[in-house]
């Protein structure tokens, strides 16, 4: 082919491309935010645990 019409279609694969990795990082982004929150108010609430944990308490 002529080498303007291949640097067309290499410039439209590499769009293609990363317009796929914006949408893989937007969709992870997507899923994170409608998980529920893990964070314990120190304080007010405290963690349970089990009676038979032994390992060392962090905040």
């Amino acid at each position: 082919m002529f080498p303007m019409v291949t640097g067309f279609i290499n410039y439209g694969q590499q769009t293609v491309r990363a317009a796929r990795y914006i949408g893989q990082g937007f969709l992870i982004t997507l899923s994170h935010a409608n998980r529920l929150p893990v964070t314990i108010q120190y304080p007010y609430e405290k963690l349970i645990t089990s009676e038979r944990f032994r390992g060392r308490i962090t905040l």
